[in-house]
């Protein structure tokens, strides 16, 4: 069993350090904890791992409050004009991540500064930190524990990775229900993730991680179609790059991945289970982002922008060329260069095909067309087979 008290302790322990900063993580942790004791029905494995991944998020939260004590320059650092693709899972929302990350005047939240933000990263050392090492050290065994991960991800320490990891440390992400089969805690997030001070909690950390590393953020999440609300308090000036894909093409496979992650960490893995809480994280997600796109939109123009995965892929370019242009400049020649370079090395099923059905997982092409009905109509999408 997961104890709250003792993993504080530990992280206090372990780093030395004692202030957290803000209260505020207290009960998402209490709900997370309770979550995983109670419905997760976690394995050694699973729960060494869960212990862990909250044992990181507490040291981190003190490296990072001791670190802004002894810098409170960081607070005055401007996020400007930060750019957002928000997609739904599975919508090709990785693959322009990592094509606008080529581009060295943009700052994607690579994997390895995310999960080692103290110090924070510096220009004169940003490829050649000791710190990359040591986390590829860790994404080689990636298959050794998650087997097919590279098949549905790609992954590399100095690579961008999705910024939940930024929420983790105040333990509000949906990393914990992808992972878990946490239902109370999930359906918590998805309804308090905009009441809480969690993308305040965000923005102080891009703040620190741009300090020494300056750059235009370029962030990719698709919970963040859950707080755009937040995101937009937060940064008024942000750019939303929202990526659209026929649901047939992106339904089972999110939950094959999402099997993929569980069933290390559990022994009682259950298909339906895992279709239902995937196609409930699915229709929260759109319902809560069409609806406050809708209503934000009207009064920030300029500032949404639509992909279309088949267009994308077909031709990235005007998708590219679309969101420097919303960012007010020009994509250069170099940058092209190493994005078009990007491209040809990382075909698709560079790692092996990903292999999975929907009814796997108790879902019918009716269920899936009842829930994403008015989109498909909003975005003039049509349903494939």
């Amino acid at each position: 069993m997961l104890n709250k008290d003792e993993l504080v302790r530990n992280a206090i322990e372990k780093t030395g350090l004692e202030d957290f900063g803000s209260p505020d993580f207290h009960d998402p942790l209490e709900r997370l904890i309770e979550a995983l004791n109670c419905e997760a029905r976690l394995n050694d494995f699973g729960l060494f791992r869960a212990g862990m991944g909250i044992n990181s998020g507490l040291c981190d939260r003190l490296k990072i409050q001791d670190y802004i004590a002894g810098h409170p320059q960081v607070h005055d650092e401007v996020v400007q004009r930060p750019v957002f693709i928000v997609g739904l899972p599975r919508t090709g929302t990785t693959a322009l991540h990592h094509m606008l990350n080529q581009d060295l005047a943009n700052h994607t939240l690579r994997l390895w500064e995310a999960q080692n933000p103290i110090p924070p990263p510096r220009m004169e050392t940003y490829t050649t930190d000791p710190r990359i090492a040591r986390q590829q050290e860790g994404v080689n065994l990636t298959e050794t524990f998650l087997p097919g991960f590279l098949k549905t991800h790609l992954i590399d320490a100095q690579e961008p990775d999705e910024c939940y990891m930024l929420l983790n440390r105040c333990f509000m992400s949906v990393e914990y229900s992808a992972m878990y089969h946490i239902p109370s805690y999930a359906n918590w997030l998805y309804a308090h993730l905009c009441e809480s001070d969690a993308y305040a909690y965000h923005r102080l950390q891009l703040q620190l991680l741009q300090s020494h590393r300056p750059g235009q953020w370029i962030l990719k999440a698709p919970f963040h179609q859950l707080g755009l609300d937040a995101i937009l308090q937060q940064y008024h000036d942000a750019i939303i790059v929202q990526t659209h894909r026929d649901p047939m093409s992106f339904v089972a496979s999110g939950c094959s991945f999402s099997e993929l992650l569980r069933k290390s960490g559990s022994d009682h893995i259950d298909k339906a289970v895992i279709g239902r809480d995937w196609m409930e994280m699915l229709e929260v997600y759109t319902h809560t982002f069409e609806e406050a796109r809708a209503r934000l939109e009207p009064g920030r123009p300029g500032q949404f922008l639509d992909v279309y995965h088949d267009d994308f892929v077909s031709d990235p370019w005007p998708v590219i060329e679309s969101i420097y242009s919303a960012c007010g400049k020009g994509l250069k020649e170099d940058a092209r260069l190493a994005m078009a370079t990007w491209l040809a090395n990382n075909a698709k099923d560079k790692h092996g095909r990903h292999e999975y059905r929907l009814e796997d997982y108790g879902i019918s092409k009716r269920d899936v067309q009842a829930l994403f009905g008015d989109y498909m109509v909003r975005y003039n999408l049509t349903m494939g087979d």
